[in-house]
C-alpha cells in the first residue's frame, strides 16, 4: 500500500484509503514500516529553501563576478548535462507543484509531533532532491536533522555532506563536511561547515573553490572563513590563499567583494608586460565605487624605463546626462626628462525641446606621447586629436546643429599650411518635406561655418542648397529626377592683396537616378535567390570659375563604389565639380533562400564623362578624361570553409591597374583560421599580409601575423604567440614588433596573459584580442 500524506488538520487512518493527512500532533501515531511514504512536511520545504541558498551563495566565494555561461568562460571540459529529477506523474497521481514528496523505507510519526525516518530517504519537490540515510524531527526543540550521508541535487547544483540540521525556531541551517558542484558556473568546492542564519548571512568555514572539473585541482582558492551577506550583497574572506599546481602564488589575509552585480571598491587584478620603449611594466588598477551612478578606476603604472605613471578613468551617469573622463600623468619621464600627460573627456546630455549636447575633448603633452607610452598600434597611428562641443536638434521636419571644433596636431610631418582649420562655430540646418507641393519631395541644406588658422586666409563660409525631387517606385523599379541649386558665399580676412574678400559661387545641379531589382529562385528545390541590380545616375553641373574660392575642408576622396554614385566628385563645399556624366553599375547577388545568407556578390561600375572636369583643387592639374577607372568587387562565401574578397580598379586610359586588394580566408573550425591578403595602390603602396590561428597540439594554439611592405622592403607588423588552454586555466605568450606610421620607428614588446578561468585574468589581453581579429578575418 502506498500512503500519501497531505497537509490538513485531521488524520484519516483507514487502510483502504490512500490519503493520510498530517499536521502537527494528533491523537494517534502513524508507524509505517517497509512501505513507500510520501509526505508534505513544512520543515522539508524549509530545508529545500535553505539548501538552495547555500548552492547559490557558494559561487560567490570567488573575488569577482562570473558569467553564467560556461562557453563564455572558456570552460569546455565539464559534463554540463543537467541533473534529472523525477517529478510530475508518480504512482499514478498527478502531484501539485508545491507538493514535497518524502520517500523512506521506515517512518515513525508520533502524536507529539516527533518523526523518525530511516532510509534511504528522499525528499523531492520543485525539481530538487535531498537524499540521506536517516532523518528525524524533534518537535520540542524544533530541530530537523538529516544524517548518514547527505546529498542535494537540482538541475544545476550538487551539494553533499555528512550532516544537515535545521532549527525551525532560530531559522538557522547548518551543513557539515560539505562538497558542492555548481554546473552553471561551472565550479566546485568544499567547506567544513556551512551555516545559514535566518537573517540571510551565510558563513562557510575552511573553504576551497576551483573551476577545474572533478579529478583536477590545477588551481584552488582556499580561505579560512567566508561570510556572505545577501541583503548587503557583500562577501568577506579571511586567510585566503590562491594555489596553482599546489604552489601558493597569492595570499590575502582579508578582502571583501560583491556577491551580486553591485560594484565594490577594491583592487583589480594587475597586468604586466615588456617593450623596447617602456621596459618592464606593471599596472595595478584600483576600483572606487563612489556612488551608484559614479565610479572611478585609478591605475598606477610602473615602467622601468620611464618611471611611475598615474592613470584615472571615471564615469558619471544621470537621468539626462552621462560623462566619462580619463587621463594619465607621468612626472619627469626618465627617458624624455619632462612631464608627460594625457586627458580625454566625453559628455552627452539630453536637453529640453529635442536638443542634445555633446562635449569631446582630447589632448596630450607632446607629439610623441602615444608612440612612447601607448600600447595599442591604433593609438600610434594618430595624426591629430579632435576637440569639439556640439548641440543637435531633431524634429519632424528640421534637424539642426551647432558645433565648435579644434585639433591638436601630433604628427611632425604635417606642415602648418596642411593643418586642419578650426571651426568656430559651425551651424547647420536641414529641412525635409515629403509629398508636399505638386507631390514633390523638398529638401533644404544649409551651413554657416567660420574657419580659422594662424597665418592663413580665414573667414565665414555660408552654403545653401534647396532641392526638389520626384521619387517614383513600382515593383522593384525606381526613378528619381532631382533639381537643386547650390550656392556658396564667403566673407574672408587675411586674404592676398589681389584676392576678393567676398567671393561666391552659384550653380544648378540636375540629376536622374534610375535603378531596378530583379530576382528569381533557382537551384534544387529553389534553394537560392539570384538578384540582378542595375543602376544609372545622370548628373549635370555647369562650370563655374572657383579659383578665387579658398579651400577650408574640401578634399577629393579615393574613387570607390560609394563615390561612383555621388553627384559632386569633391567632399566639402569649397569646390563644386563641373560635369556632364553618366555613372553606371550593376550588382548581382546569390542568397540562401533558407536564411538569407549572402553566398556571392559581384559589382562592377564606371562613370562616363561627356563634358566638364575643369574644376580642380589647388595643386591639381586638369585632365581631360572620358571616363573614370573601372571598379569591381567580388565576394565569395559559397564554400563552408573558404571565403574570398576581391577589389579591383582598372585604368582604361593607361591599361594599368590603379588599385587592387584581395583576401582569401580558410576557416575549417571554430579556432582555426588562415588569411592571406594583398593590397596594391599604384605609386603609393604594395603590401602582403599573412595571419593564422591554429591548434598545434592538444590544448595548444598558435597565432601569428606578418604584414610586409614590398615598397619599403620591411615588415610593418609581425607577431607570434602561443597559448596553452586547459579546462580551467590558460596561459599565452605573445612577441610583437611594429613600425609606427608616423615616425617609422619600430617597437618590440612581449606580453603575457595568465587566466584562471572563473576567477581572474592576470596580464594583458593582447593575444586574445589579436586571435579574435584573425578568426574574424583580419583586414588591413
Amino acid at each position: 500500500m502506498c500512503a500519501i500524506v497531505k497537509q490538513c488538520s485531521i488524520i484519516t487512518a483507514i487502510p483502504e484509503v490512500r490519503h493520510y493527512c498530517y499536521k502537527g500532533p494528533t491523537a494517534a501515531d502513524i508507524s509505517i514500516t517497509g512501505r513507500r511514504v510520501i509526505a508534505l512536511v513544512r520543515t522539508a520545504r524549509t530545508i529545500f529553501s535553505a539548501t538552495l541558498l547555500v548552492t547559490l551563495a557558494s559561487q560567490s566565494i570567488q573575488a569577482q563576478s562570473i558569467p553564467a555561461s560556461a562557453s563564455k568562460r572558456g570552460i569546455a571540459c565539464w559534463n554540463n548535462e543537467p541533473t534529472q529529477i523525477a517529478s510530475g506523474e508518480l504512482g499514478g497521481l498527478n502531484l501539485a507543484e508545491d507538493v514535497i514528496e518524502l520517500t523512506a523505507d521506515n517512518a515513525d510519526i508520533q502524536t507529539d509531533g516527533d518523526a523518525l525516518f530511516s532510509g534511504p530517504i528522499e525528499l523531492r519537490g520543485r525539481g530538487r532532491l535531498l537524499k540521506s540515510g536517516q532523518a528525524q524531527y524533534d518537535a520540542e526543540k524544533g530541530l530537523f536533522e538529516a544524517t548518514n550521508g547527505i546529498e542535494y541535487r537540482d538541475a544545476n547544483n550538487i551539494v553533499s555532506g555528512t550532516e544537515a540540521r535545521y532549527d525551525t525556531r532560530s531559522g538557522e541551517f547548518k551543513f557539515t563536511d560539505a562538497e558542492f558542484e555548481l554546473r552553471n558556473t561551472p565550479s566546485r568546492g568544499t567547506a567544513e561547515q556551512i551555516l545559514l542564519a535566518k537573517s540571510g548571512v551565510l558563513e562557510l568555514q575552511s573553504v576551497t573553490y576551483t573551476s577545474c572539473p572533478p579529478g583536477r585541482d590545477d588551481w584552488v582558492l582556499k580561505a579560512r572563513e567566508v561570510k556572505l551577506d545577501a541583503d548587503k550583497g557583500m562577501g568577506t574572506a579571511r586567510g585566503a590563499t590562491l594555489r596553482f599546481k599546489n604552489v601558493p602564488i597569492m595570499y590575502v589575509p582579508y578582502f571583501s567583494y560583491p556577491i551580486s552585480d553591485d560594484r565594490k571598491t577594491g583592487l583589480l587584478f594587475p597586468s604586466m608586460g615588456t617593450s623596447d620603449r617602456r621596459g618592464v611594466e606593471v599596472i595595478q588598477p584600483f576600483y572606487w565605487n563612489i556612488a551608484p551612478n559614479y565610479d572611478a578606476t585609478i591605475a598606477p603604472r610602473f615602467m622601468s624605463k620611464r618611471g611611475v605613471q598615474l592613470g584615472i578613468e571615471s564615469r558619471l551617469l544621470l537621468r539626462q546626462h552621462s560623462g566619462e573622463i580619463e587621463g594619465d600623468f607621468l612626472p619627469n619621464d626618465s627617458a624624455a626628462n619632462t612631464d608627460r600627460w594625457r586627458y580625454a573627456l566625453l559628455t552627452k546630455s539630453m536637453l529640453p525641446g529635442n536638443w542634445r549636447g555633446m562635449l569631446d575633448l582630447k589632448g596630450v603633452s607632446d607629439n610623441n606621447y602615444f608612440e612612447d607610452l601607448a600600447s595599442s598600434q591604433s593609438s600610434n597611428s594618430r595624426t591629430n586629436l579632435g576637440r569639439r562641443a556640439r548641440f543637435d536638434y531633431n524634429g519632424d521636419i528640421w534637424a539642426m546643429s551647432a558645433m565648435v571644433q579644434d585639433f591638436q596636431i601630433i604628427d611632425d610631418e604635417i606642415l602648418p599650411d596642411d593643418e586642419p582649420y578650426l571651426m568656430v562655430p559651425q551651424l547647420t540646418a536641414i529641412g525635409n518635406w515629403n509629398k508636399s507641393l505638386f507631390g514633390l519631395d523638398y529638401r533644404f541644406d544649409s551651413e554657416a561655418t567660420y574657419f580659422h588658422r594662424e597665418e592663413s586666409v580665414s573667414g565665414l563660409r555660408v552654403h545653401i542648397r534647396p532641392e526638389a525631387s520626384l521619387p517614383i517606385r513600382n515593383r522593384g523599379f525606381f526613378l528619381t529626377p532631382k533639381l537643386a541649386l547650390d550656392h556658396t558665399t564667403y566673407s574672408l580676412r587675411d586674404e592676398d592683396d589681389d584676392a576678393e574678400s567676398s567671393p561666391s559661387r552659384t550653380a544648378p545641379i540636375g540629376s536622374v537616378d534610375l535603378g531596378a531589382l530583379f530576382e528569381r529562385y533557382t537551384g534544387d528545390n529553389d534553394g537560392y535567390i539570384v538578384t540582378l541590380e542595375p543602376r544609372a545616375l545622370y548628373t549635370y553641373i555647369p562650370f563655374r570659375e572657383q579659383n578665387s574660392l579658398p579651400v577650408f575642408d574640401t578634399i577629393r576622396p579615393d574613387f570607390n563604389l560609394i563615390q561612383l554614385f555621388r553627384q559632386n566628385r569633391f567632399i566639402g563645399y569649397d569646390r563644386l565639380g563641373d560635369t556632364n556624366q553618366l555613372s553606371v553599375g550593376i550588382s548581382s547577388r546569390v542568397l540562401s533562400a533558407e536564411d538569407g545568407r549572402e553566398l556571392l556578390t559581384a559589382t562592377i561600375g564606371q562613370t562616363l564623362f561627356f563634358d566638364g572636369g575643369e574644376v580642380v583643387l589647388p595643386g591639381e592639374i586638369f585632365t581631360d578624361e572620358n571616363s573614370t577607372d573601372y571598379i569591381a568587387e567580388l565576394g565569395i562565401n559559397v564554400w563552408e570553409k573558404w571565403g574570398l574578397d576581391f577589389r579591383y580598379q582598372y585604368d582604361s586610359d593607361t591599361n594599368e591597374t590603379s588599385k587592387t586588394s584581395m583576401r582569401v580566408r580558410y576557416q575549417p573550425g571554430p579556432r582555426k583560421a588562415f588569411n592571406v591578403a594583398y593590397r596594391y595602390a599604384r605609386e603609393s603602396l604594395e603590401q602582403t599580409d599573412f595571419s593564422v590561428a591554429w591548434p598545434i597540439a592538444e590544448n595548444w594554439n598558435a597565432i601569428g601575423r606578418y604584414n610586409y611592405s614590398i615598397q619599403d622592403s620591411e615588415a610593418l607588423d609581425k607577431f607570434a604567440g602561443v597559448e596553452y588552454n586547459s579546462c580551467c586555466w590558460a596561459i599565452s605568450l605573445l612577441a610583437r614588433s611594429t613600425v609606427s606610421r608616423n615616425s617609422d620607428i619600430s617597437n618590440s614588446s612581449i606580453s603575457l596573459q595568465f587566466v584562471l578561468k572563473g576567477f581572474s585574468n592576470i596580464g594583458t589581453k593582447a593575444a586574445t584580442e589579436l586571435e579574435h581579429d584573425i578568426l574574424g578575418g583580419m583586414r588591413f
